[in-house]
């Protein structure tokens, strides 16, 4: 029996099988959705971090209530973190800039993965979900064999071959979401080395301009 055949056949009578594998459907599109609304928040980090670069050509220069300065009104992801640690560089708040700033950039860490745990999660349960759909699909083919009296593998491979619909989705969605939790895994993780380099820089200068205001010698 061809494909689209056993596919009509199966979504005729909607059974607990078949209701799984819509089930299964419409998480891979949740999964498709979540990677674009992803992709699109690292795309606006990625211009907050070429944003950022402003503010620290002015601290390599030397002055941190410049470097304050450029980073304006305006509030992105980058900037934020920096404002934090400059602000209290210059006295303007209490504090530690590098505590500050530490956390800071662990809050825009935890944005970054969020939601991503629903593609892995998918990835590791959908294989089960099909395979729960494919045995209840099974059990309702070999009752209705023994209730019809009919039997033979012609009979047979037909309920077999549209419960196996259902393992044959969960893998697909269980693949799919491994896929794109690693994509993102790997954006994310690019664009946080990014960000730390930022701020490990920033906490660098601000320490020499405190030492070199301090008199001391600076090493």
């Amino acid at each position: 029996m061809a494909l689209p055949t056993v596919l009509d056949s199966a979504m005729q009578d909607f059974g607990l099988e078949h209701l799984l594998v819509l089930f299964m459907l419409a998480t891979s599109f949740l999964l498709v959705a979540i990677t674009f609304e992803r992709i699109a928040a690292y795309m606006l980090l990625r211009v907050s971090i070429g944003g950022a670069s402003k503010v620290m050509v002015e601290a390599r220069k030397g002055s941190l209530a410049d470097a304050r300065k450029a980073c304006g009104t305006k509030k992105s992801a980058v900037t934020d973190i920096l404002v934090v640690g400059l602000d209290r560089a210059v006295g303007a708040v209490r504090g530690e800039p590098g505590r500050a700033m530490m956390r800071e950039k662990k809050r825009l860490v935890g944005k970054l993965k969020a939601r991503t745990w629903i593609l892995a999660t998918a990835g590791a349960l959908m294989p089960f979900v099909g395979l729960f759909g494919t045995v209840i699909g099974v059990m309702a083919s070999f009752q209705a064999i023994g209730e019809s009296g009919q039997g033979g593998f012609a009979v047979v491979s037909v309920g077999i071959s549209q419960a196996l619909i259902a393992t044959a989705v969960g893998i697909a969605v269980a693949l799919e979401g491994v896929f794109l939790f690693n994509v993102l895994q790997a954006i994310s993780g690019k664009l946080t080395r990014d960000v730390s380099l930022i701020v490990d820089e920033m906490l660098e200068l601000i320490e020499y301009q405190r030492t070199a205001n301090a008199g001391r010698p600076v090493k």
